[in-house]
């Protein structure tokens, strides 16, 4: 009986034995891939943020991220002025003063102002804020017209 206790506590050593290598081994590998797609993912999100903003970095500037950072940069403080000169020549275009009668003539001014300042910002850069300020500019005035001619 107590061959069979020995046999058995001995192969039950070698099981345990096997087992902890095994695990051991899965634990290690697991931590290795946990690790690669880490850093996979980081790569991945760091070149779709890359993508949104357009700008990639040298490696000596990434300092080991996946070579792109955000770049607020590409839009200019004249886009921002047509964009806001637009919205409020759309505003203005429908107030008439009472000195001038029918004649929009801050809608106009507006207008004008983002006009220029729209195409200025977009001959600098192919922004969408320079776009929507141009687009916004000249709905304002049109409207202006309008309000002008009828």
């Amino acid at each position: 009986m107590t061959d069979y206790k020995d046999e058995i506590k001995e192969r039950a050593g070698e099981i345990a034995g096997e087992v902890k290598g095994a695990v051991s081994d899965i634990t290690g590998d697991t931590k290795g891939t946990f690790q690669s797609v880490k850093e996979e993912t980081q790569e991945v999100f760091q070149e779709a943020k890359a993508a949104v903003t357009g700008t990639k970095l040298d490696s000596a500037e990434t300092e080991g991220a996946a070579g792109y950072r955000a770049d607020n940069s590409t839009s200019s403080g004249s886009a921002t002025a047509a964009l806001v000169l637009g919205i409020l020549a759309i505003i203005f275009s429908f107030i008439k003063l009472p000195l001038i009668g029918r004649i929009p003539l801050i809608g106009l001014i507006l207008g004008v102002l983002g006009l220029v300042l729209g195409a200025k910002a977009r001959k600098q850069s192919q922004t969408n804020l320079a776009t929507a300020g141009l687009i916004c500019s000249i709905v304002g005035l049109v409207i202006c017209i309008l309000r002008i001619i009828f």
